[in-house]
């Protein structure tokens, strides 16, 4: 298990480096591996409460960067779209759908809160101004899965 998870951390780096982090302070990229790291945790509950295989990752190139330390992207992540794919797993026919329809998520930022669902891939789009998260994914999810 240990060496999974130094696994997930050092392709955690790896992914972290291909959206120009590496021009970022250590500072920065340290706050983000801990997010990266706080999200890999809440994959593994999600997955495990759906019966799934599904992946997640940040895409970090549009986040406001003076955003990072008053918010937790990880947060935003989980309780607005991890925790809607919870949520629509709650029965047989949710966790079959969330199955067969989604094979990996990005949690990104933009300047307006945003989902969409093509070819198995969920990305949703925080916005730190955004209320209401869960239940803007979790409407989406019942209308489009």
């Amino acid at each position: 298990m240990k060496i999974a998870a130094h696994v997930a951390v050092v392709a955690l780096l790896a992914f972290a480096g291909a959206d120009g982090v590496e021009a970022q302070s250590l500072k920065v990229r340290q706050r983000m591996v801990a997010q990266e790291k706080s999200l890999l945790k809440d994959v593994a509950i999600s997955n495990k409460i759906c019966e799934s295989h599904f992946t997640v990752r940040f895409n970090w190139t549009a986040l406001p960067q003076a955003d990072l330390d008053k918010y937790s992207p990880e947060s935003y992540c989980d309780n607005g779209l991890l925790l809607g794919i919870r949520q629509v797993c709650g029965n047989a026919a949710g966790k079959a759908a969330v199955k067969e329809k989604i094979k990996r998520m990005i949690c990104g930022f933009g300047a307006e809160r945003t989902i969409s669902l093509k070819d198995g891939e969920l990305i949703y789009k925080i916005n730190f101004n955004s209320s209401n998260d869960f239940d803007f994914v979790y409407d989406y999810l019942q209308h489009n899965l």
